[in-house]
């Protein structure tokens, strides 16, 4: 087992020079939830996305307002609290979770080996270690273990295999079952895949033997129904959150042959599997799917479920790695069904750990029937371990902050235009604005009504100077979201450094009718009445701006030129 840890360690170890990415910014870096005990509260009463006017509305982020994951929030404070925003101690706690699920995955695979019983062989004990080692280094697990917000997957996958730990470990009785359901609620407040923890029991159940006890139905309601407890305790939390919403309707009302793509994702993600190679964040949206994944994904579909119907009384550690592979899908493959783009890598960290008990399963079977080709087999398996490391290696600096991640995605998507506006809107925030001006361009012709892009590209032109595109740049942005004040005060801003003054004096006073007690539109007003030659008027909006930040020395300053300029004593 210490040997499995090792190695899951070592080559992770590279993700603790990595910094926040993505998501992380606004679920750790700027979450307002997370500054303090009564505001973390919030994260069991909405979604998972935080800000600071309370949960990110269902038109905003789409099927990600049915995710409630408060645990995630509980973590993540925990963490600030320890560690404030170094990354590093993110990551390291992330890795460790990941080691101690390898821990469970070695247990569970010499469990329905029966590795450890006496007399077993130790083509059992080779099985299991090699598919231990296996998900120890799996490539296609970067997403989860490099990415801070990819704990979700991590954690929710170490509670629900701590939970059938816990129940396969001894004979059933309440205290057992209702510390299991105890940890599959938690599970569930991680990560809703968790969901699949009394299917993957199931399987556990009959590949290791376990017997309930008294026989019959009494031993099934006394083995199975404490369980409820924790599903009970999640359902009336998620009611109170989120309702009765799931994330099965698309935001952009995709039209397609669903079931088709539902046979490209299983191609697309079973293939990683087999060969993580390579990996992205994300894939083209909108695209029909290839006619190779569709191939790929069938084969695969019928594969899994012959194994599922041979194992049934054959190989009960056979069904069983089928069950752990395809129960975390069926919510995926159900979201893509009803066209909601579901790929993502992170997606397959619960459900490899059937694809290794698959695999120490069949290491197992060619050990014992080749028996003189040991050094071969071992040998082979020792390589597929070492390229999997090596390309795992490769892959988890791409995570190491959002230029590398985004610079790496478009360079395997370069059909898809919200990468560029990622990349864009990443080059401008590490001030590299200069290079941002391009892909921002790509996104913004391309997404003609998405604001984001179109506002990071003017920001972009105001910061190069170039005031001839900025503003009608600020206008369209401003088409698109007349009452943002923000975009109002930019192109205040914008019109003042054209010397258009009077248009400026509209727009700053524009923004203060949709929210008057914004101090830098008072402050921006009072300068360019001051700049205009009317110091009378300027001293109102100075002196609101001043009475707004009480420490503002522009504002006390400005204000001191205006009622010496208007004759007033400063």
């Amino acid at each position: 087992m210490l040997f499995v840890v090792s190695v899951a360690a070592l080559v992770y170890a590279g993700a603790l020079f990595n910094g926040f990415v993505y998501d992380d910014v606004q679920l750790v870096v700027e979450n307002p939830w997370l500054r303090s005990w009564s505001g973390l509260a919030n994260a069991f009463k909405h979604p998972l996305f935080p800000s600071d006017d309370g949960p990110t509305p269902v038109t905003a982020r789409g099927p990600a307002a049915s995710y409630f994951r408060p645990l995630a929030h509980v973590l993540f404070f925990s963490l600030q609290a320890v560690f404030g925003l170094e990354a590093w101690g993110f990551h390291l706690v992330l890795l460790l979770l990941h080691a101690a699920v390898c821990a469970l995955v070695l247990w569970l695979l010499r469990a329905c080996l029966k590795a450890r019983e006496a007399g077993a062989s130790s083509s059992a004990e080779w099985g299991a270690l090699v598919g231990a080692l296996l998900f120890a280094v799996h490539p296609v697990h970067t997403e989860s273990v490099a990415w801070v917000s990819g704990c979700m997957d991590v954690a929710a996958t170490l509670l629900v295999m701590l939970a059938v730990r816990l129940m396969v470990s001894g004979p059933s009785s309440w205290g057992r079952g209702m510390g299991a359901g105890l940890l599959w609620g938690a599970g569930l407040l991680f990560k809703e895949v968790a969901v699949v923890f009394p299917w993957v029991l199931w399987a556990t159940d009959r590949a290791v033997g376990g017997l309930v006890s008294p026989p019959g139905l009494k031993g099934w309601v006394r083995r199975y129904a404490p369980l409820g407890v924790g599903a009970l305790a999640y359902a009336a939390l998620r009611l109170n959150a989120v309702g009765l919403s799931v994330p099965l309707e698309g935001s952009e009302g995709r039209a397609g042959l669903y079931p088709v793509h539902l046979l490209a994702l299983m191609g697309k993600l079973g293939g990683k599997l087999f060969w993580p190679h390579p990996l992205v964040v994300t894939i083209p949206t909108q695209v029909p799917p290839l006619a190779s994944e569709v191939v790929v994904g069938s084969v695969l579909l019928l594969l899994l479920a012959g194994v599922l119907w041979r194992a049934w009384r054959v190989s009960p550690a056979l069904f069983a790695g089928g069950v752990w592979l395809l129960a975390p899908l069926l919510p995926v493959f159900l979201m893509q069904l009803r066209g909601v783009e579901a790929y993502a890598e992170r997606f397959l960290y619960l459900p490899s750990v059937g694809f290794c008990l698959l695999l120490a399963v069949g290491v197992k079977w060619l050990l014992e029937r080749w028996p003189g080709h040991q050094r071969a087999l071992g040998l082979a398996a020792g390589g597929v371990v070492v390229v999997f490391s090596a390309l795992t290696m490769a892959r988890v600096p791409d995570w190491r902050d959002d230029i590398s991640l985004w610079e790496d995605t478009l360079a395997k998507t370069p059909d898809e235009p919200s990468i560029y506006a990622y990349l864009g809107a990443s080059y401008l925030k590490a001030r590299r604005v200069e290079e941002a001006v391009a892909p921002l361009q790509v996104a913004a012709e391309a997404l003609p009504h998405l604001y984001q892009p179109q506002s990071d590209l003017a920001v972009a032109y105001a910061l190069l100077g170039r005031m001839d595109l900025a503003i009608p740049q600020l206008e369209r942005v401003h088409s698109l979201r007349p009452k943002e004040p923000v975009v109002l005060h930019n192109l205040g801003l914008a019109l003042r450094k054209s010397g258009r003054l009077e248009e400026a004096v509209e727009r700053f006073r524009a923004v203060l009718k949709l929210a008057p007690r914004r101090a830098d539109s008072h402050l921006e007003l009072g300068r360019t009445l001051l700049q205009l030659g009317r110091p009378a008027e300027a001293v109102a909006p100075l002196e609101e701006a001043l009475r707004l930040r009480p420490d503002s020395a522009p504002a006390r300053d400005g204000l001191q030129k205006a009622r010496l300029a208007a004759g007033a004593a400063p």
